[in-house]
């Protein structure tokens, strides 16, 4: 089960480097 949160979170810090490139992105 640990294994598997920790792929979780990293999961979700991409996708929310992903948001936050995508918004830096739009609005320079």
């Amino acid at each position: 089960n640990n294994r598997l949160t920790t792929e979780l979170q990293l999961r979700m810090i991409d996708y929310h480097i992903g948001l936050l490139r995508a918004m830096t992105i739009e609005s320079p």
